[in-house]
């Protein structure tokens, strides 16, 4: 198993924010549905797809209050944004997915080094 591969890091990153959301504690809740993006939430997980190779830009609902800052878990430190009006901005380079989580999760609680290994 090589763990320093970017599909290992990129799914350690997706189980520790599923455990630090516990988001199988909720039920999902679609937020943003369309024919080639698809947003959806679990709790404190907002999960952001398409079926894209190129770049897309949407909106989705947030399940956070107004003020609350999300990080991508992926971009932990270069990609974060206040939700504002009741949603956040989200943009998808070339088919990437993005799982945002409020800044003050448990999920950021003991980052050695910035989780930000996939190249964009």
């Amino acid at each position: 198993m090589n763990t320093d591969s970017d599909i290992y890091k990129m799914t350690a990153a997706i189980n520790k924010a599923r455990k630090a959301t516990k988001s199988w504690d909720h039920d999902l809740e679609e937020k943003y549905v369309l024919d080639n993006v698809y947003a959806f939430s679990r709790g404190d997980m907002l999960v952001a797809t398409t079926n894209r190779g190129d770049n897309v830009n949407f909106s989705p609902q947030a399940s956070w209050a107004d003020g609350t800052t999300v990080c991508n878990i992926f971009y932990p430190t270069s990609d974060c944004q206040q939700v504002s009006g009741g949603k956040i901005d989200v943009y998808l380079a070339n088919g990437e997915s993005k799982i945002y989580v409020p800044q003050g999760s448990s999920f950021f609680d003991d980052v050695e080094a910035p989780v930000e290994f996939i190249q964009k």
